[in-house]
């Protein structure tokens, strides 16, 4: 399994993947990573060696990792009442993936964390939700929302955070 942190930073999102990891899973962090934004330019509808015209950390680490592996699963902070900026990057980049349906037979999951509880984020986490449904349709991926967790230094948030994790783990059969 590959697990993809989707945060500028290497706190909360990375130590969830973090704790979900098993020894045989590889754990990425796209903070501070080089990564441009798409072009546009349709070159990816060709076969090309590395996927993309671009050179950045994407095309040199990102799509090979995702090629390898079945289960994918990204963790996303939550901005602006949606996923961050670096998952939405990612995402557009994978315009290579639906010229070739290099994706099929994949299952994405997401991994969400806020600062705001579960409830009162519940329509903007269903919109997220929505939107991974919708791009299902034409990459040809499985997706599963696994959870939200509420950033905190509360025990009891932190005992529910843990119980999360031990289900997750136990829904991707770990």
């Amino acid at each position: 399994m590959l697990l993809i942190n989707c945060s500028n930073r290497e706190k909360n999102c990375y130590n969830i993947l973090n704790s979900i990891k098993n020894e045989n899973d590889k754990l990425i962090s796209l903070s501070n990573k080089k990564m441009d934004f798409c072009l546009g330019c349709q070159s990816c509808k060709k076969v090309l060696p590395k996927h993309c015209v671009l050179d950045d950390y994407i095309t040199n680490n990102v799509y090979d990792e995702i090629l390898k592996e079945k289960d994918i699963v990204f963790a996303s902070p939550m901005y602006i009442s949606n996923i961050s900026g670096i998952l939405k990057n990612l995402l557009d980049r994978f315009n290579t993936f639906y010229n070739h349906k290099l994706l099929k037979g994949k299952k994405f999951y997401l991994v969400m964390t806020g600062f705001a509880t579960k409830e009162e984020n519940e329509k903007e986490i269903n919109g997220i939700i929505e939107y991974f449904k919708g791009i299902t349709e034409y990459m040809y991926f499985d997706f599963e929302f696994l959870d939200y967790f509420v950033d905190s230094d509360n025990q009891d948030i932190i005992e529910e955070n843990n119980k999360k994790i031990d289900l997750i783990k136990k829904r991707l059969c770990i």
